[in-house]
């Protein structure tokens, strides 16, 4: 089975994984069967889908109207769909995961912080 089978397998079950490297403890993205720093053979591993937000758009695209982000999660980057009021350097979290078209779809929400009273 590919790699990007794997993780679309997952991801139709809301699970966001990639290709990790054990011995460098980091994920990979674009997955690849080999690290990029060690070159010994990868596995897999679940992002952590908390985050922060790098930078925000908006796309005028028929297909793809809205806002758009790149999030850092677990030492990689991905773009998601993000509501208009999230801002760069906000703190994120993976709140969806999805395939459509053969494509992975996902979707940031804001991490609300807690005030102690």
């Amino acid at each position: 089975m590919a790699l990007m089978d794997v993780i679309f397998d997952m991801a139709k079950k809301g699970i966001l994984i990639t290709t990790y490297c054990f011995s460098c403890k980091i994920h990979i993205w674009p997955p690849n069967h080999y690290c990029n720093s060690c070159f010994k053979k990868c596995g897999f591993r679940k992002i952590n889908r908390k985050g922060i937000l790098l930078e925000k758009s908006f796309s005028n695209l028929s297909e793809f109207v809205g806002y758009y982000g790149i999030g850092e999660f677990s030492g990689i980057r991905m773009i998601g769909s993000v509501d208009q009021s999230i801002l760069p350097n906000d703190k994120i979290r993976i709140s969806q995961v999805g395939i459509k078209d053969y494509k992975l779809r996902l979707e940031f929400t804001k991490i609300k912080i807690k005030r102690l009273k």
